[in-house]
């Protein structure tokens, strides 16, 4: 049995320990969602391009099939490697710290 100090500073650890790996598996969840929106936004303009250059609906269709399955499947992987081999911190620039400051609220009365 630990002397109740002990019990204190051990459950306080305990609490920093899981907090921190919460923060890294919130940064985690943010570089995936941050991936796969780049790379949907990729293979997106590679569509808009190639349904153009391309020009038979006929021959479009199975090509678009591919370059999504491609994509997604790419997307899968990222997030695969990620949660197997990674430990992530999400470290704010400048324009991501958003400062937030209520107004003042003036209460004026108008003189009877």
């Amino acid at each position: 049995m630990l002397p109740l100090g002990a019990a204190v500073i051990k459950e306080r650890s305990l609490k920093r320990t899981m907090l921190k790996e919460e923060k890294l598996e919130r940064s985690k969840d943010y570089l995936k969602k941050e991936v796969a929106e780049k790379i949907t936004g990729l293979f997106d303009q590679i569509l808009d391009i190639s349904e153009v250059a391309i020009g038979d609906p006929l021959r479009y269709k199975p090509f678009r099939a591919k370059v999504l399955r491609s994509g997604n499947d790419a997307i899968r992987e990222i997030k695969k490697l990620l949660d197997r081999n990674y430990n992530v911190e999400f470290v704010p620039s400048r324009e991501d710290i958003i400062e937030v400051q209520t107004p003042t609220v003036v209460t004026v009365r108008k003189p009877n």
